[in-house]
Order: structure tokens, then C-alpha cells, then sequence
């Protein structure tokens, strides 16, 4: 007999929200004005409405669903200090001495990501246990040996590779070639850090709405007007942090970000030490398939996680995300054939065309779009530039002031996913065939 799939508590729903449910409260009142009104209650709209209401601005946050209810408390939970586009496809995109800028950047706002969590006490169970990059094939090893190196000299960012036979002390699998070692990446409780932000928000005076979606957005003189389900509240600054969950009635938007699908699931309880045996070293999980995936111990180190791309578009089974995901699991774990699954649940990631987050300013409204995959960190960095950009009209960041880029005949919809998918695990399986 086979093992059963799912345990007999199994939630379609990420396991994250064990600690910090999710909110049922019926939305307040809305206020008719306000100083600035921010579209999205994620990392990226709450840290801007906590930098704006310390410096004394009226904040209104307006959120469709529960507070947190996207992908900030659906993410794998990883943090670190890169883009996820290398610095010779940023050079090709903005010019070498941009993308040197843009790494950099990257690189400070972990400093200061780091910093604020310790800053503000936010208990979210951060813990830099170091991330490893696991080389699917020969040919990765080499193109990862690069990519350390280029890390360390030039960056200044730790990295350093071990071999296949040096693995085996970080990871019980053999199916991987070696790794690198990014010793100061870590992860933490995503709901958890997004509750710690809705705290200081509130305690700042932020007026936090939920469950009113915003159905629009118009501009006229010096006030900028948001209607919604509930009706409308006018503000002389709006700002849109909605990434992957822009909707139909922000269009121009919307056409900007590809929100590609994440799937996750969480094992039961695993027997005392099992974690302990499969990652020694505590470390967080990468490897470096064109279809990617993720492994993590959970904070308690008593659950496996794992963390991959969805196949399709708008389709999400969580019995086939645990079927699926289980078997990438047990392909690497063998020896968690029989370990149940408790959750599984999905998410939007926010992709732009050029692979770099932007924050910016349309006719009246600001934005901050596009963390590609590094939503935690660069979401909170962005967020708190982008109310930099509010109350004195300018930043130094790099990541404004880039051209937003679209496509021809793309509206939102990303109906290109499922056969780049297809085709991007077909060169997995042939990459791993030949070595």
C-alpha cells in the first residue's frame, strides 16, 4: 500500500497562518480623506505608511482581502542580498555602471532590512543559518563558481562553493553536484515579520482597512480620488503596492507585472531529529534547475518545507501542489516517502520584463512594483524609499526612475507561463541526462 498523501488535519492554506491567522474582522469605517492613501497592505504599502505616519502624514491603507492575505505571508521565507538577474544581463538592460549601482543597492538594503527588524524588536524568528545554492548539473557548478567569486571580489557579498562530496555535510541528498554557500542569507516566519509590520503601523496612527477592494482610481487637480466597493476617499498622494495582485482597474499597472504563480507545501510534524539529519547545518535551500525549487526547515525544525513554481496559469489544486511537490521532495529525501503533508497553498509572485524591482511616480500616483522573487527584503526597502519619494518629491535609489516595461498584446494575463514552463522543465530533464 502506498503512503498516504495527506495528513489527516491537511489545510489548503499556508502553514504560516498556524501562528497568525488571518483576520475576520469586518472592515471600519472609511475615512473621506486622508494625506496618503496606500493601495495594498503588504510589506511594501505597510512600511511606507509606517515612514510616512512617523513623519506625521495621515495614512490610509486599503486592502481588498485581509490584512497580509497575499503573498506576504505565502512566501518560502528566505532572505538575502541579490537580484535574481546577473550582473551582466543588468549591464545589457541599464549600462555597466547601473548594474554595478543596482547590486549594490541590493546588497545595503539587507543592511538596513537586518538593521530594522532588530531595530523594532519585530519577533518574526529570523535566523541567518546561511542559504546554499545547489548545482544541478556539472555545468552549474562552474557557472556558480563564477558567480561566487564575482560575489566576494567584487561585492564584498560572503560566498564560497563546496563540492559534492563537501555537501554531504550541509545536506543528506546525492542529488546535487556541489553548492554555494551564501553564509548570511537567512530566513524567518513571513506572516509573522507581516504581522510586526501591521503593529507599527497601527501603533504609527496608520488607518488600516480591510476587505474593501479598490475598484479605481481617478486624477483630478490636487487630490487624487479612490473609489472603491465601499465607496471613495480622496488624497493628495496615492501609492499602488498591489505587485502581483494589481487588478483590471489598474491597467497600465497591471500590463507591467507578470504575477507568476508560487506553490508551497509544509510536511507533519516529522520524527525528533529527522530535520536535524537532513539539513545539519540548518541551511535554506536553492538549486539551480530553470524550474527552481525551494527547502527549508520550518522554525521549529520539527517540519520540512518546500517551495516551487506553479505549471499553470489561475489553476490552483492544492491536492496536486502536495502531489507534486512531494514528489520533488522525496526525489531528494527519499527517506520522507511516508511523511504526510499538512498544508499546501499557492501565491503570485510580481515579475517585471527587465527582472528588477521599480518604484516611481506616474501623473500623481507612486509605485512600487516587481520584487521578482526577493519580496521581503527589497518589498520593506522599497516600501520605505517610496515614502521617501512622498514627503520630499526625489531619492537616491537606483530603482527609481527606470522604465517600466511592458510587452506588445500582454494585459495581465500571463498566457505565455504554462508552455515556457513546460519547455523550461523539459531542459531540466535533458540538462540532467547529460550532465
Amino acid at each position: 500500500m502506498s503512503p498516504a498523501l495527506l495528513s489527516d488535519d491537511f489545510k489548503a492554506e499556508p502553514y504560516w497562518w498556524e501562528a497568525v491567522p488571518q483576520g475576520t474582522a469586518e472592515p471600519g469605517p472609511l475615512p473621506e480623506t486622508a494625506e496618503v492613501v496606500v493601495v495594498g497592505s503588504g510589506y511594501a504599502g505597510l512600511s511606507a505608511a509606517i515612514a510616512l505616519a512617523r513623519a506625521g502624514r495621515s495614512v490610509v491603507v486599503i486592502e481588498a482581502k485581509s490584512a497580509g492575505h497575499g503573498a506576504s505571508t505565502r512566501s518560502v521565507g528566505m532572505i538575502g542580498g541579490r537580484l535574481r538577474q546577473s550582473l551582466a544581463a543588468l549591464a545589457r538592460a541599464f549600462g555597466a555602471e547601473r548594474a554595478d549601482a543596482l547590486l549594490r543597492e541590493t546588497w545595503d538594503a539587507y543592511g538596513w532590512f537586518r538593521n530594522f527588524i532588530r531595530d523594532e524588536r519585530i519577533d518574526c524568528d529570523l535566523a541567518l543559518t546561511g542559504r546554499l545554492i545547489c548545482a544541478w548539473t556539472p555545468g552549474d557548478m562552474a557557472a556558480l563558481d563564477k558567480q561566487a567569486d564575482l560575489l566576494a571580489t567584487r561585492f564584498g557579498i560572503p560566498a564560497q562553493m563546496i563540492d559534492k562530496a563537501g555537501l554531504r555535510a550541509e545536506l543528506a541528498t546525492d542529488l546535487y553536484h556541489g553548492a554555494m554557500v551564501l553564509p548570511q542569507d537567512g530566513g524567518l516566519d513571513p506572516a509573522k515579520y507581516h504581522h510586526g509590520l501591521l503593529q507599527l503601523a497601527k501603533a504609527a496612527g496608520v488607518t488600516v482597512i480591510e476587505h474593501t477592494a479598490v475598484t479605481g482610481i481617478t486624477e483630478s487637480g490636487a487630490a487624487t480620488r479612490v473609489i472603491t466597493e465601499r465607496g471613495a476617499l480622496t488624497a493628495p498622494e496615492v501609492i499602488l503596492a498591489t505587485n502581483a495582485y494589481t487588478g483590471r482597474e489598474l491597467p497600465w499597472y497591471r500590463r507591467r507585472v507578470i504575477a507568476v504563480g508560487s506553490h508551497m507545501i509544509a510536511t507533519s510534524p516529522l520524527p525528533a531529529g529527522t530535520v536535524d539529519r537532513l539539513l545539519p547545518a540548518g541551511r535554506l535551500i536553492n538549486d539551480t534547475r530553470k524550474l527552481a525549487y525551494a527547502f527549508r526547515a520550518s522554525p521549529d525544525r520539527r517540519r520540512l518545507l518546500v517551495g516551487g513554481r506553479a505549471l499553470q496559469v489561475d489553476r490552483v489544486d492544492p491536492i496536486a501542489i502536495a502531489r507534486r511537490l512531494k514528489e520533488v521532495m522525496v526525489q531528494a529525501f527519499p527517506t520522507l516517502a511516508d511523511a504526510g503533508v499538512s498544508h499546501a497553498w499557492e501565491g503570485r509572485v510580481g515579475f517585471t520584463f527587465d527582472r528588477v524591482p521599480h518604484i516611481g511616480r506616474r501623473g500623481k500616483l507612486h509605485y512600487v512594483l516587481g520584487c521578482n522573487g526577493s519580496g521581503i527584503v527589497m518589498s520593506s526597502y522599497l516600501g520605505h524609499r517610496i515614502a521617501e519619494m512622498v514627503m520630499t518629491g526625489s531619492t537616491t535609489s537606483f530603482f527609481a526612475g527606470n522604465e517600466l516595461p511592458s510587452r506588445p498584446y500582454y494585459h495581465g494575463i500571463p498566457w505565455f507561463m504554462p508552455p515556457m514552463t513546460f519547455a523550461l522543465s523539459l531542459q531540466d530533464r535533458a540538462r540532467s541526462w547529460l550532465g
